[in-house]
């Protein structure tokens, strides 16, 4: 019998036929990737010094005239102790002579009284920035501070330093000290920061009782 075309054709395989056996399936579709990005890490703050240095530049614009100007005292004797706080001068009869000039690190009440304001003025400061919680209002302890400094620079207007040879005068050797601009700066300089913390602690005063 001649097998007639087209009987038990061999179909081909189309979509949705089993896949034949041994053939490699397809891989599995892989869903798309999330539209939103995760997030990215936070970046180091940089910004940290400027800040604290626009915040105490604000602090310095609202603090008060007298607490700026107590600042500035400490500050002014610090600087005027450097200068020529003491002058000497030293002659031989018959020879000439010499003079010069001493900082106020070479007396004990001048120096000490100059740290002493120094130390009122940065109390204040340390109040004014809130970095530390005093035990007593700050402007009693410039007050306190400011007048243990004028007294100190007062004596050092009597006693000279080391023993100092005002007058003195052996063997023809002769000697005398004095004092220089930068003691008077500096006297003037703690006078004027007693006298704002005076102000200062009596406006305080004041406006603590009305409230």
């Amino acid at each position: 019998m001649t097998d007639q075309h087209g009987e038990n054709p061999t179909e081909p395989a189309g979509e949705g036929t089993a896949t034949p056996e041994g053939a490699t399936p397809p891989p599995a579709a892989t869903p798309p990737p999330s539209a939103t990005p995760p997030p990215a890490p936070a970046a180091p703050q940089s910004g940290g010094s400027q800040y604290d240095f626009e915040q105490a530049k604000a602090t310095l614009q609202g603090a008060h005239k007298f607490d700026l100007g107590i600042l500035t005292a400490g500050l002014g004797a610090l600087v005027a102790s450097w200068l020529p706080f003491y002058t000497w001068s030293l002659s031989a009869r018959g020879i000439g002579g010499a003079s010069g000039s001493l900082s106020a690190w070479h007396g004990f009440f001048g120096w000490f009284g100059v740290l002493v304001a120094l130390a009122t003025s940065v109390a204040v400061a340390l109040a004014l920035f809130d970095v530390v919680k005093l035990p007593m209002p700050v402007h009693q302890i410039a007050v306190a501070g400011f007048g243990l400094a004028a007294l100190c620079l007062i004596l050092t207007l009597f006693i000279d330093p080391n023993g100092g040879c005002a007058g003195s005068s052996v063997l023809g050797i002769s000697c005398d000290i004095g004092r220089g601009f930068g003691y008077w700066l500096a006297l003037l300089a703690v006078l004027a920061g007693a006298g704002l913390s005076v102000l200062r602690m009596r406006e305080s005063t004041g406006a603590a009782h009305t409230a």
